[in-house]
């Protein structure tokens, strides 16, 4: 980034951001039946088309709803589920990233709000009662254990912002140095992969209406921001970067990185279609999506480690040595 952050810029960055929101936004309930769609294929089952899940939240947003026990709870969690997936997509960069010195939040908070609005999710399962109340629990203790499974991811990308994480990855090869980031991606990646279908989709929820369309909207939000963020990690060089030249070079950035983002969703949704032939139990599968996690997190920050601390002792030999020439120069110019 060589450029400081004008006016400019800063219009052209949020402009980037809202944009980034409103697909992401968009393509969630898209990306969801299409991943349903190619499981039905890989299985031989009739499915609705990929736009049936947005017919499918119109419709419940048109339908009158059901009071039942503990509706209030579960309509206000809903909603603040919607609100914490909106900011991560916010805050999640698709196709560009933001200048330096531009607000921007740390890993530790996006993945933070991603959890948190999982936790949303689960509540209305608790709420209503009867033989749903145990399995939300349980669903419920899954989401908060996640946290501490990506301990090493969050170790991997430290405090600082999120963009300029982004930013040092894309100068970094997938296949060489950038080996251990692709690995953090795949541990963000698998959170969705093994995670299979919602626990409001496989049991009984009496969410209605509004309600219910909020629900569907905000569980596909979460996933897509998951598999985005993921895509970023794996491969930050699809990015663009403002600053780095003109605004022209930059919009073609911007465009090509549109592209390869939907190239990265063909692939995720394809994966997933995968994962969602596996027949396993929810707790199963919440111990293996929690151990998988933070596997595969040990595994890139152990492989990172040597490579991250190498670096650093190489920039504090050259900062020492640049000193020690410095300072013969200086006594060289004194008569």
């Amino acid at each position: 980034m060589t450029h400081d952050l004008t006016w400019g810029w800063s219009f052209a960055c949020l402009l980037a951001l809202a944009l980034q929101t409103v697909l992401v936004v968009l393509a969630a309930p898209f990306f969801t039946g299409w991943v349903n769609r190619l499981a039905g294929r890989l299985t031989g089952e009739r499915r609705f088309p990929a736009g049936g899940r947005w017919q499918e939240i119109h419709h419940q947003f048109r339908r009158a709803g059901l009071r039942q026990r503990g509706d209030g709870l579960s309509s206000l969690a809903c909603r603040g589920a919607l609100v914490l997936a909106v900011f991560a997509a916010c805050m999640t960069p698709v196709f560009t990233l933001v200048p330096a010195g531009f607000p921007a939040p740390g890993f530790f908070l996006l993945c933070a709000a991603l959890i948190g609005a999982s936790l949303l999710l689960g509540l209305p399962l608790v709420v209503q009662g009867g033989a749903s109340s145990l399995a939300g629990c349980a669903a419920l203790l899954a989401e908060g254990l996640l946290l501490p499974a990506l301990v090493p991811v969050l170790v991997m990308a430290g405090g600082q912002d999120f963009s300029v994480f982004l930013g040092h990855l894309r100068q970094l090869s997938p296949v060489a140095e950038g080996a251990p980031f692709v690995l953090m991606g795949v541990a963000l990646f698998v959170v969705t992969a093994w995670k299979g279908q919602q626990a409001g989709e496989e049991m009984p929820c009496q969410l209605s209406g509004a309600d219910r369309a909020l629900w569907m909207l905000a569980t596909d939000c979460v996933q897509l921001v998951w598999i985005t963020l993921a895509g970023d990690v794996a491969w930050a060089g699809s990015l663009a970067l403002p600053g780095e030249s003109s605004v022209e070079p930059w919009l073609a950035q911007c465009l090509a990185g549109g592209a390869l983002w939907v190239a990265k969703l063909s692939v995720a949704a394809l994966l997933l279609a995968g994962t969602q032939l596996m027949v396993l139990a929810f707790p199963r599968r919440a111990r293996v999506r929690l151990a998988a996690v933070f596997l595969l997190g040990l595994l890139a920050w152990q492989v990172a480690s040597p490579a991250q601390s190498g670096a650093q002792v190489q920039d504090k030999t050259a900062s020492a040595q640049e000193d020690q020439d410095s300072a013969w120069r200086n006594e060289d110019t004194t008569p």
